[in-house]
């Protein structure tokens, strides 16, 4: 492999690692605000909008991967939105706990790759 491909699959590969990296934050912010590192919520919502732009030339070239992004955000999205609402966050903050887990293991997985990446 050329080293521009790879670099081109590091570069991926931290986007997608600090993507999750975010959303997981976004997700701790809900059912852990103490333990969460703070930024103001708009500050965060400029930071992913960055890291969504980051990943939109990369996402392009593979349909299937974007459109499970897609589905991870919209959900973290909808988790936090739902945290807003005295009516729902207690249901919104028990979703926020399970997900994180998932979204946590995902990020691991991906840092993981970007130290295997590094080395080739």
């Amino acid at each position: 492999m050329s080293d521009d491909g790879k670099a081109a699959l590091l570069n991926a590969a931290v986007s997608i690692g600090h993507f999750y990296a975010f959303l997981a934050q976004g997700l701790r912010m809900v059912f852990d605000p103490k333990a969460a590192a703070q930024l103001p919520e708009t500050l965060f919502d400029e930071r992913l909008d960055q890291i969504r732009g980051n990943l939109a030339p990369i996402l392009e070239r593979n349909q299937v991967v974007k459109e499970n992004l897609q589905k991870v955000d919209q959900e973290v999205m909808r988790i936090r939105k739902a945290a807003s609402n005295e009516a729902t966050r207690s249901k919104a903050i028990e979703d926020a706990r399970r997900y994180h887990t998932d979204i946590a293991e995902r990020a691991r997985t991906i840092s993981d790759l970007v130290g295997i990446f590094r080395r080739l």
